[in-house]
């Protein structure tokens, strides 16, 4: 059984059809990403698994169970971070178990439990502005599996880095991912993130978005040191930009 799965997923606004029969499956553990171009529909899909929509039609299945049209389930951060400014990284962090009823000292205290693990140690006490992009986007990652570690969906969490905090976030992010072992759902824009971080990619195109290929990345996380300079990962980039190639060109016809 897998840990997460969607049945064919329509989502319709009004009469346009956004994303049609999108079916995709990650299993627990894994780090799968949805590939596109902007307008494919992969925030919409997210919107469905996640609860904020009831799809038109489709399953969302998370360890047996349809939990289609209802929220809580499943982490979902976004983009930004969104870090309360006035609140300091230890009560940003912990929010996730004060909603849920914890008191605020023991979530502070069940919080501060990872802070070393996803590299915060030391910043309990400071406040959003006082951290740099990266450190900021670690913190928005314990609050967001703390929320769950069900199932983290990740909507392009890393793409206001810079090019070199981008590098160095993703070699933690994998040695992190590697230690949690959180099932993690990804959107990119970024080809070369998709194959340096992920299991599998779905490479989503069109409008309405569907599913065109599923690529695996044979490679295990755990030994992907430097695999961009590989022929290896190379070669699924050019697999890649070819599938978008032809997506492009068949749109164009």
């Amino acid at each position: 059984m897998h840990k997460l799965e969607t049945e064919n997923i329509t989502m319709n606004f009004g009469s346009e059809t956004i994303i049609r029969d999108i079916s995709i499956s990650v299993d627990q553990g894994e780090l799968v990403s949805l590939l596109g171009v902007s307008g494919s529909g992969k925030t919409t899909l997210f919107n469905c698994i996640s609860g904020i929509y009831t799809p038109a039609r489709g399953r969302v299945i998370l360890d047996g169970e349809d939990i289609t049209g209802t929220s809580g389930h499943i982490s979902y951060m976004l983009q930004k971070d969104l870090l309360l400014p006035y609140k300091t990284i230890e009560d940003n962090v912990a929010l996730p178990l004060v909603i849920r009823g914890v008191s605020r000292d023991e979530a502070r205290k069940q919080a501060s439990e990872h802070f070393e693990e996803f590299g915060l140690e030391g910043t309990q006490k400071k406040y959003p502005k006082q951290l740099s992009g990266g450190m900021r986007q670690r913190a928005a990652l314990l609050r967001t599996y703390l929320f769950s570690d069900n199932v983290a969906l990740l909507d392009e969490p890393f793409s206001a880095l810079d090019t070199i905090t981008k590098g160095r976030i993703h070699r933690w992010y994998l040695e992190v991912m590697e230690r949690i072992n959180l099932t993690t759902v990804f959107i990119t824009h970024d080809i070369n993130e998709a194959v340096l971080l992920s299991d599998r990619v779905y490479i989503m195109t069109g409008r309405p978005g569907e599913i065109k290929s599923e690529i695996i990345i044979s490679t295990p996380r755990s030994e992907r040191q430097n695999y961009d300079l590989t022929d290896e990962f190379m070669e699924y980039k050019r697999q890649i930009m070819g599938i978008l190639d032809e997506e492009k060109k068949e749109t164009r016809e």
